[in-house]
């Protein structure tokens, strides 16, 4: 899959570096000089200086060919900009934008923006975790209905430590995708054994969450 990324803001940088760890081809798109020299150096090629609302520049990321395309700027009304121009312009499939302002979602998902996440959410969700404990970060919903991206980190007493992830009991609907070690991404193979503070990315679903985290955490 070929996703342009709009804005190497914090959640452009960290879903760019995921989604190659994936192997998806992947173009960031960012207006400021500054932050494009400063993560020039750990994206290298991937990551171009442009304005998302330019035709001109989104030619040159390649949208012409892209499968999604993300916005992630820091004003909602340029990811509406850059989802519209995507789909009308360009007739990109998918389409998703993050906003900051939960009283613009009606109209994100009016005006035919497929995926919309509100960064408000996301925060509150991650102080509450972090007040309460016992859950995984929620990075990202997935267009499926109640289907999110979460990561955890695996407990220096968790029962599945030294263990293989084909001995997790599988879920339904489920899985785990990429495991980072010491900074380094791994992909999910069955025989890979899980270590103490793994970072573990995974796909889960709302009736699954809580018995996937417990049987990752579980001692």
């Amino acid at each position: 899959m070929f996703v342009i990324i709009v804005g190497c803001s914090a959640a452009g940088y960290h879903l760019s570096k995921l989604l190659m760890v994936e192997q998806h081809e992947v173009v960031v798109v960012e207006k400021s000089i500054t932050r494009c020299q400063l993560m020039w150096e750990e994206l290298g090629s991937v990551i171009i200086q442009g304005d998302g609302t330019d035709l001109v520049d989104l030619r040159r990321a390649g949208i012409a060919r892209a499968d999604t395309v993300v916005a992630v700027t820091e004003r909602d009304e340029t990811n509406l900009v850059i989802c519209q121009m995507a789909k009308h312009a360009f007739s990109v499939e998918r389409t998703v934008a993050t906003i900051r302002d939960p009283q613009n979602q009606p109209i994100f998902r009016l005006l035919g923006v497929d995926a919309v996440i509100n960064i408000g959410d996301l925060v509150l969700g991650s102080l509450e975790r972090s007040i309460v404990g016992g859950s995984f970060n929620h990075l990202a919903n997935i267009r499926e209905p109640n289907t999110f991206l979460v990561s955890m980190t695996i407990p220096d007493d968790a029962d599945i430590v030294g263990k293989q992830l084909s001995d997790i009991e599988p879920l339904d609907h489920s899985f785990i995708s990429v495991v980072v070690r010491e900074d380094r991404p791994m992909p999910a193979l069955q025989n890979l054994i899980l270590r103490a503070n793994d970072e573990v990315y995974a796909v889960t679903v709302s009736d699954e969450e809580t018995t996937l985290y417990e049987r990752l955490t579980g001692v």
